[in-house]
């Protein structure tokens, strides 16, 4: 399926490349997008962080519908390689504020509760400096994470959905060097793979028309080459692009370098790009993760990982506009990480998908997201089939990110509590979902309405349901290995309802400065897999966000 995908991006990508006239009027994003069009991030490898393309070089032949002098959003410059001899250095910095509000959320079967109530602060800067092919470029954020309200994690994992305050996090320090059909790079950079659904570089906040706050985003120790090979041969041929990385984790979803994790990866990918909104490829992983601390053959991974992600635009017209977006995973592999005495290494088998559509017609836009995760219907067997999506891919306000994300924080604390269950099982840690997709389906349609130019107003109702019975793997073992749910009670299979609605306002005082304010809400009414031990359906959830953002 995904190579039949690719085939069919692919020829009508090349066959129409530069025949839709006009580019859509798309909404300002809540932050404003910092990062570099280059080969490295639109291979899906990388997010390439803040920087912006170096001025001063000269229009060649345009590149697949491209426009003279643009660098193009693969990369592969539609520019010569020249750049002025003079050092040139620039920076950017943006400044988010926020305060969310979350209603009581039940967390086991004990009765516990938690209503956060993060007030959050982030201080991103970027500097960067060039001097003709040559680049470096960081990335830092100051003053980061909840500075109060977070829930008392003396009951809670440390794995939450909203980070406590850190005073700085490196996110990118990384030299490059960049030529008229490539690019290398080395150094800490952080990761984006497709749509940001298996990895995801937690670089910007979602536009109008979308909902949630990023809070963490991948970050590796990298070397990274990527270029156009067959560049020189003009025409389509440029439109296709490879890439090779070799990596050691820093942080991601399934590991932690702080926490002993050791993970090495070795990423490769291909596809065809017609331009920005035209494009489709595969990206290749392999994976291999230990741990310092386990000398008995615990923690190890070893996986296979292939994703296949592309993307469309059609009716590229100044009225209307239709883009779609699909992003399709699969993992083989073993790992001891979940081990036990009936099996001591078990088999990842794992599948994940995610679609988006979004189609604009004047100051109406319309939108769907899909994504389906695979469950895991035994939590105590030999295989590990519950996928679960990068933490800053966000679903909605309330179930996913709050909900489930703070559930499964309680059941993390109390599998790990060695007055409960004496030595903790392996993979413990990883129970917490941090407010992953997982184990879930959902259909998602919003609508969108530009009242103005600087004013969007937008929602809709998000539908989730299990793909497997929705289990907290403590609760199951004290309950004879019956799927229970984190609330102590046998589920059902439908998550339930949710309905989001935000407001986005935009501001730009000056040219250099950009002033967003976005103001959601969401209330979540329950299915019956949160059913209580009562036999009655968990209380509804509701959620309230203000969020300003100042972006230089």
């Amino acid at each position: 399926m995904p190579a039949v995908l690719m085939s069919l991006f692919a020829a009508v990508a090349l066959s129409q490349a530069g025949i839709d006239a006009g580019m859509p009027v798309a909404p300002v994003p809540a932050e404003p997008d910092n990062t570099q069009p280059d080969v490295a991030r639109t291979s899906g490898l990388e997010d390439a962080g803040t920087t912006k393309p170096t001025p001063g070089a000269e229009a060649v032949e345009a590149v697949s519908g491209a426009s003279p002098g643009e660098i193009t959003d693969a990369g592969v410059p539609v520019t010569t390689a020249s750049i002025t001899d003079d050092i040139e250095g620039k920076i950017s910095a943006a400044l988010r504020l926020s305060e969310t509000v979350v209603s009581g959320i039940a967390i086991d079967d004990l009765g516990y509760k938690v209503a956060p109530k993060a007030f959050q602060t982030r201080l991103r800067v970027a500097p960067e400096v060039h001097f003709k092919g040559f680049g470096a470029l960081a990335e830092f954020d100051a003053a980061t994470g909840a500075i109060y309200g977070n829930p008392d994690q003396t009951i809670l994992a440390d794995r939450v959905p909203v980070p406590n305050f850190q005073p700085i996090e490196l996110r990118q320090l990384y030299l490059e060097y960049k030529w008229q059909s490539g690019i290398f790079r080395l150094g800490q950079q952080t990761q984006n793979f497709g749509l940001g659904m298996l990895s995801n570089s937690g670089s910007a906040d979602a536009a109008a028309g979308d909902f949630g706050q990023q809070h963490f985003g991948a970050i590796v120790y990298r070397a990274l080459l990527a270029g156009r090979p067959f560049y020189s041969l003009g025409g389509n041929w440029r439109a296709l692009e490879g890439v090779v990385a070799a990596d050691l984790v820093w942080r991601d979803n399934n590991a932690d370098f702080n926490l002993g994790d050791r993970t090495f990866q070795v990423v490769g990918a291909v596809r065809v790009k017609a331009d920005d909104e035209r494009f489709a490829g595969f990206t290749f992983v392999y994976r291999r993760q230990r741990a310092i601390n386990a000398d008995d053959g615990g923690r190890q991974t070893d996986a296979f990982v292939i994703d296949f992600a592309g993307k469309w635009a059609f009716m590229r017209r100044e009225d209307r506009a239709l883009s779609l977006g699909l992003e399709m995973v699969g993992i083989l592999g073993t790992t001891t990480q979940t081990r036990t005495d009936v099996a001591p290494v078990s088999q990842v088998r794992q599948f994940g998908a995610a679609a988006k559509v979004n189609y604009r017609y004047k100051s109406l836009g319309l939108l769907l997201d899909w994504g389906y995760a695979s469950g895991d219907q035994n939590p105590y067997d030999d295989k590990i089939e519950g996928f679960r999506f990068d933490r800053d891919y966000k679903v909605g306000l309330v179930l996913f990110d709050q909900v489930l994300g703070y559930q499964s924080a309680r059941a993390g604390f109390r599998a790990a509590d060695p007055q409960l269950t004496g030595q903790p099982p392996e993979g413990v840690q990883l129970l917490p979902t941090g407010g992953s997709v997982y184990n879930a389906w959902f259909l998602f349609p919003r609508v969108r309405y530009g009242f103005t130019s600087w004013l969007d107003v937008y929602g809709g109702p998000l539908f989730a349901f299990s793909t497997a019975a929705l289990t907290d793997a403590f609760s199951t073992k004290v309950k004879g290995g019956t799927p229970h749910n984190y609330l102590g009670a046998t589920p059902g299979s439908y998550l339930g309802t949710e309905l989001d609605l935000g407001v986005q306002a935009r501001w730009q005082p000056h040219r250099l400065l950009n002033i967003t304010a976005t103001l959601e809400g969401g209330l979540f009414l329950p299915g019956d897999a949160f059913r209580q031990v009562d036999g009655t359906t968990m209380g509804p959830v509701g959620l309230g966000r203000l969020r300003l953002q100042l972006a230089l």
